[in-house]
């Protein structure tokens, strides 16, 4: 059985993903003409299909919040990762609207950021 790994080009992102913190999605591109017909048949024109991956991170130190919004900024990244349908998968994806929150500053001047969640959408 092959490890479980989920890298953003070449950076080990999984240590910061929480428990049931990846989500699959299979998404379908459709032709412009694709819809109903008023015969009430549906017509279909698929041109794509297309992995998108939402993850949400546990909480993360500054330095932790920082190795993963910097994986994720550039325009578009690669994506190796445990795909349930093709075992291994490897994907140039991009990611956008991307929220974090400061939920705690502590004594010491260090900081926890938490509700990191993005998405990483199939080119």
């Amino acid at each position: 059985m092959a490890t479980f790994r989920f890298t953003v080009n070449n950076i080990d992102l999984l240590p910061y993903i929480a428990e049931d913190g990846i989500r699959w999605t299979r998404f379908d591109v459709e032709a412009p003409d694709t819809g109903r017909t008023l015969d009430g048949k549906m017509h279909r024109g698929r041109v794509a299909i297309k992995t998108r991956l939402d993850i949400s991170c546990r909480p993360l130190t500054t330095g932790e919040a920082m190795t993963v919004l910097r994986a994720i900024e550039p325009e578009f990244v690669t994506v190796r990762y445990s795909d349930p349908v093709d075992g291994t998968a490897t994907k140039t994806m991009y990611s956008n609207n991307i929220p974090v929150t400061c939920s705690a500053v502590f004594e010491n001047g260090q900081a926890l950021w938490t509700g990191l969640t993005f998405p990483l959408i199939e080119r």
